[in-house]
């Protein structure tokens, strides 16, 4: 039993999980396609056979940029934890990170810790707890973000997200709470589970499952902390807004690939930046997401159909890319640059 249950973990759910995500990216590749006509697919071809690639390369070199100064980041992190890492290990561990997300998102996190602990003998949970960091403080980067461009883009995008988000969910909602025998069963539950809580603490504390979580938590929290003890936190708060700053230069830079998007202002690559980041954090690297998400926005904006699916595209699969071929390059170059034959 136990045997099955360890498989069941380690490739069952996996596997299922993958499947789900692959799907969910399948179907909303064909919501992005499916009212492509054969005169836009004309127009497709038409404006990738005339884009200027040397942009997309520059997009290219921003995103690696980008990654590299996150490896960086991550370095300052570590080294509260008393652990000096290379530069390039870091690098390399960012790098297969985000390629193994590519398969089952948040995979990538646990994946680059891995590549730590074996070559840098950093423990898992301590590292894992400083990339913990970085994602709360790119979300909240990002939340920042979403507000200034919310409020650049209001007069174009209210109207779309009150039709289209907010009033589905209001009246999700408001479904739920005229429910009232759901809200009692949630309410019982939640009351019940606190009144088990408070009169089994005991018991529960002392259970060694209980101990061992309480144990790893205090390891991880090692790693929440370290944000507070950088030695230099203006280079770290730099670091920080430089990485969004090459992520939104890296769409920028794609418009001028374009004869029809030449038109579009940073401010314009800020949304597209913002909501397609929702799009890669709701499918493997944001396969099919991506690209609705931008044939939506540049359509609200008047730009065609095409342009809205080739310019989706083209910004994903530069990024897309470069993930791919640097992260399968990181694993050879780890094995030369810390004298390994292979990683396992």
């Amino acid at each position: 039993m136990a045997d099955n249950s360890t498989l069941l973990k380690k490739y069952l759910l996996p596997t299922i999980k993958f499947i789900v995500f692959l799907g969910l990216g399948a179907f909303l590749t064909w919501l992005a396609v499916r009212g492509v006509t054969e005169a836009d697919k004309a127009q497709i071809s038409k404006a990738l056979s005339e884009a200027n690639y040397l942009w997309i390369l520059l997009s290219m070199a921003l995103g690696i940029t980008a990654h590299l100064t996150r490896a960086v980041r991550w370095k300052m992190l570590l080294a509260t934890l008393g652990f000096t890492p290379k530069t390039s290990n870091t690098f390399f561990a960012v790098m297969i990170g985000y390629m193994a997300n590519l398969a089952i998102n948040r995979l990538g996190e646990v994946a680059r810790c891995g590549v730590l602990k074996r070559y840098e003998k950093i423990p898992l949970v301590q590292s894992f707890g400083t990339v913990i960091v970085e994602r709360v403080l790119d979300t909240f980067i990002l939340l920042l973000l979403f507000i200034v461009s919310a409020w650049i883009e209001y007069d174009r995008m209210h109207a779309y997200i009150s039709e289209n988000i907010l009033g589905p969910v209001k009246m999700k909602v408001h479904g739920y709470l005229e429910n009232k025998t759901m809200l009692l069963v949630l309410v019982g539950i939640l009351v019940g589970g606190l009144i088990a809580s408070f009169v089994f603490r005991k018991k529960i504390f002392q259970n060694p499952l209980v101990q061992k979580i309480r144990a790893l938590f205090l390891s991880f929290w090692d790693g929440i902390r370290s944000v507070g003890q950088v030695k230099n936190p203006l280079l770290f708060v730099f670091y920080s807004v430089f990485i969004w700053a090459l992520y939104l230069l890296s769409v920028y830079v794609c418009v001028f690939a374009f004869a029809d998007t030449r038109s579009m202002t940073l401010t314009d690559c800020l949304a597209i930046m913002c909501f397609g980041s929702l799009g890669v954090i709701a499918t493997p690297g944001g396969i099919g997401a991506y690209q609705w998400i931008v044939l939506q926005i540049l359509t609200l904006w008047g730009y065609s159909t095409a342009m809205g699916v080739a310019f989706g595209w083209v910004v994903w699969l530069a990024q897309t890319t470069v993930v791919l071929l640097v992260g399968l390059l990181s694993f050879g170059l780890l094995a030369i640059n810390n004298k390994e034959e292979e990683l396992l």
